[in-house]
């Protein structure tokens, strides 16, 4: 597909109040049924409030119901009301033990019952994990930290003991590469069980530090992997400078930082424990190693001005509550980013309650509420970040995005402006500003910033191919081909395999008929790098059509439609292709198709015209 406009700096319909659905509901008479299947619904399209609302409507139905009292625990936690959620954990707790005492009497069931058993004991590998996690927190957060570690290690027996399978049975089975699959390991799986450990560490360290070499000793990974390695040997690190021994908190930093170099906890903290230890040199080496990872830049230059003067800054990292707030904050914005919703809202709503208004936490709660189109909510938590964080600028930029989705152009201009202050070298600020000239149709104003800042740049690299990428396509949008061809070369003479910009300018010699042996060659090469962007499918069909290869025009389309079907230019492409190779009622299906997608004007004028006279040559 061709030129395109911007996903980040796109317009939405503004967020609707979640009290507004829930009141227009009110005066429905409900049902158990009913109000299950709405709050499934709600799970699905990942709207967590609504979700939590229709499960409580049925638990008031069916109060007893283990699958709905473990639905709404998990729900209140997500959407952050700890009270709620811990007075159903005692609950459920409570229902355990006595399930478990009337158990003895009935252990040598009938054969006829085995399956409702064992779904019964699938269930409690569900949620007792939960449970124990959530009584382990309140406990930790009042600093009851024996009753903190009794918990967390009843967590870890029961995933050892009992595990319940992550994937629903056939043909329920969802994909492996669900997020929700992602989301159960956070709750009662593999991710749930890395966190209990990291959580009794903290526990145990603050019952006593004496106990260091106890909880190292916990915090050993049993395996290669790089996920336990990276969290084990950073909280073993982080305990360690807790307990004050600098030294050993260096040697168990460095290895978290090797399993990922690019994490900026993981440097501060390991810089600052080198300069308590009084090994300057090594300090300096780790500063000009992070320098040069692949870290983004600003946390880079945070990293550089903290410890400019080669002193220890402030512990981040002070309690055991901390401690394990960090934990959560950074699971749970990794699982956000990959999608998982219910399991990184879930931790993220944990590392808040144990280490309210910390500004990684805020962003991090930002990104999901961003996720989930709860736009005004993201920013709020935006605007909590204050100046001084390392994620200042890059929360400011993500606020001018949400606020151009918000239909609010020209404040999110202004926050950009005010970031940028006339420093043009700050390219990333740069990027988003143009980006959102770009969305409000200001071109000119759009290749007027992108020329400072590219103008700025003293050496140039395969990274600021992204610059010459947004002026071209903004070029094109003036009518400006050459300018936009040059661009657009520029761009491939920085990162010759850059997809975006194959297709891109690809797609443009297509549309103009001129270099079309080495158009058709760049599209290849991008669908062989993105062989499941719809788009780029869209590009390399669109080609062989403008080539009057129609038979090859219609395989790519129907692959690029079963990649995007929502997409309005594509079906229309499919339209033609199959109008070409005789398949008219086809063809006049897919068109009806696009007046149903919310075209733009001229594509709804194209589509009615080829419906009422079909293609013209």
């Amino acid at each position: 597909m061709g030129p395109t406009t911007f996903a980040g700096a796109q317009t939405e319909t503004p967020d609707i109040p979640e009290e507004s659905v829930v009141d227009a509901l009110a005066d429905i008479p409900t049902t158990l049924t009913g109000t299950y299947l709405s709050a499934l619904l709600a799970q699905d399209e990942d709207d967590l409030e609504l979700a939590a609302h229709f499960y409580a409507q049925a638990l008031e139905k069916d109060p007893e119901n283990p699958l709905l009292l473990e639905r709404n625990f998990a729900l209140t936690l997500a959407v952050g009301d700890h009270e709620r959620a811990f007075a159903l954990a005692d609950k459920m707790a409570a229902q355990s033990s006595h399930e478990a005492a009337t158990s003895k009497e009935t252990e040598e069931g009938k054969a006829e019952e085995d399956d409702s058993s064992a779904d019964a004991e699938v269930l409690d590998g569900r949620i007792a994990p939960m449970v124990h996690m959530a009584l382990g927190v309140k406990a930790l957060k009042g600093r009851n930290y024996s009753s903190a570690a009794i918990q967390f290690k009843g967590g870890m027996d029961v995933m050892q003991n009992n595990p319940a399978p992550l994937l629903s049975r056939a043909p329920l089975r969802r994909n492996l590469n669900d997020p929700r699959l992602l989301s159960a390991s956070a709750q009662y799986g593999p991710f749930a069980l890395i966190s209990q450990t990291v959580l009794d560490a903290w526990a145990t360290i603050g019952q006593d530090k004496t106990k260091l070499d106890e909880v190292i000793s916990l915090l050993k990974a049993d395996d290669d992997s790089e996920v336990n390695q990276f969290f084990f040997s950073l909280h073993a690190g982080l305990i360690a400078a807790y307990a004050k021994d600098y030294t050993k908190a260096a040697t168990l930093l460095q290895q978290s930082l090797d399993a990922d170099p690019n994490s900026l906890a993981t440097a501060t903290a390991l810089v600052n424990n080198l300069l308590k230890a009084g090994n300057d040199k090594r300090a300096s080496e780790v500063i000009d190693t992070f320098a040069a990872s692949a870290a983004d830049t600003e946390e880079k230059e945070w990293l550089q001005q903290s410890f400019s003067a080669m002193k220890p800054i402030a512990n981040s990292i002070r309690t055991p509550q901390d401690g394990a707030a960090e934990f959560f904050s950074t699971l749970g914005n990794a699982l956000t980013e990959e999608g998982a919703i219910e399991g990184g809202a879930l931790y993220l709503q944990f590392a808040d309650y144990l280490r309210p208004d910390n500004d990684y936490t805020e962003f991090s709660l930002a990104r999901l509420f961003e996720h989930i189109n709860k736009n005004e909510v993201a920013l709020a938590h935006y605007d909590t970040i204050k100046p001084e964080s390392a994620v200042y600028r890059k929360a400011q930029r993500r606020a001018a995005f949400v606020q151009a989705r918000l239909d609010h152009p020209d404040e999110a201009i202004k926050r950009m402006k005010t970031l940028l202050e006339g420093n043009y070298s700050d390219l990333e600020t740069v990027s988003v500003l143009s980006r959102i000239y770009q969305s409000e149709q200001r071109y000119k104003e759009a290749i007027d910033i992108l020329s400072r800042g590219i103008n700025s740049i003293r050496t140039k690299r395969d990274i600021h191919w992204s610059l010459y990428f947004l002026r071209g396509s903004a070029y094109d949008q003036i009518k400006d081909w050459p300018n936009t061809e040059k661009d657009m070369q520029s761009a491939l003479k920085l990162f010759p395999n850059q997809p975006t910009v194959l297709n891109y300018l690809g797609y443009s010699w297509v549309d103009r008929g001129i270099h079309l042996d080495k158009a058709i060659e760049m599209i290849r090469q991008a669908v062989a790098l993105r062989p499941f962007d719809g788009f780029f499918v869209d590009s390399l069909g669109w080609a062989h059509y403008r080539l009057k290869q129609y038979e090859e025009a219609v395989n790519f389309l129907e692959r690029a439609v079963e990649l995007r079907p929502e997409d309005p230019t594509i079906t229309d492409h499919l339209g033609d292709a199959y109008w070409r190779v005789g398949r008219k009622n086809e063809a006049t299906f897919q068109w009806q198709r696009v007046k149903t997608m919310q075209p733009d004007d001229k594509l709804m004028l194209s589509v009615d015209e080829k419906i009422a006279n079909g293609l013209k040559d």
